[in-house]
């Protein structure tokens, strides 16, 4: 199984998955590190030089060029997206018929303040919780969401292990 964890910037979808990963005994992929591996440049400085429209671009082809590898080796994984990918309309399909999507939802004061801690993020700007209730609807459609205000990334990673081993034996 391929599960991808959404959710806005904040959401924890790294660190979460990181952890689920290794919970689930499978492959971790954090899509914003294995872009910045391919380009040899950080998120910020592809968005700074290139504009979010190129970025979206390589994106695409990244999640599914890792989509593509796990299916045919028939590896699990667990993929932290980029907080805006769901937001790609082509790949909508792919995330939502071909992985198991995880909505890691939090409060927007929650978002902003765990964003404010890292900061240097492109689009953590004036139009955050803007840009979060623009987002929502889509990650709603995700198969399963989960609420993290207040919970340990642990915590999280362990109800999910434990609502998909659930999912499993059904």
């Amino acid at each position: 199984m391929i599960v991808t964890l959404t959710g806005y910037m904040g959401s924890g979808k790294s660190t979460v998955g990181a952890k689920l990963a290794s919970l689930l005994g499978c492959d971790f992929v954090d899509l914003d590190c294995y872009i910045a591996d391919k380009a040899g440049r950080s998120i910020p400085r592809i968005f700074e030089e290139d504009g979010e429209k190129a970025f979206r671009a390589i994106e695409a082809e990244a999640l599914r060029d890792v989509v593509v590898m796990h299916t045919l080796t028939g590896k699990d994984a667990v993929i932290a997206l980029g907080g805006g990918t769901v937001m790609t309309v082509a790949l909508q399909e792919l995330i939502f018929s071909r992985t198991f999507c995880i909505w890691l939802k939090s409060d927007v004061e929650t978002l902003r303040l765990r964003v404010e801690n890292g900061s240097g993020r492109p689009l953590a700007d004036e139009h955050f919780g803007q840009r979060l209730r623009e987002r929502e609807p889509v990650y709603a459609r995700a198969g399963m969401t989960i609420e993290t205000d207040g919970l340990s990334a642990d915590r999280v990673a362990e109800l999910i292990a434990d609502e998909l081993n659930k999912k499993d034996a059904q």
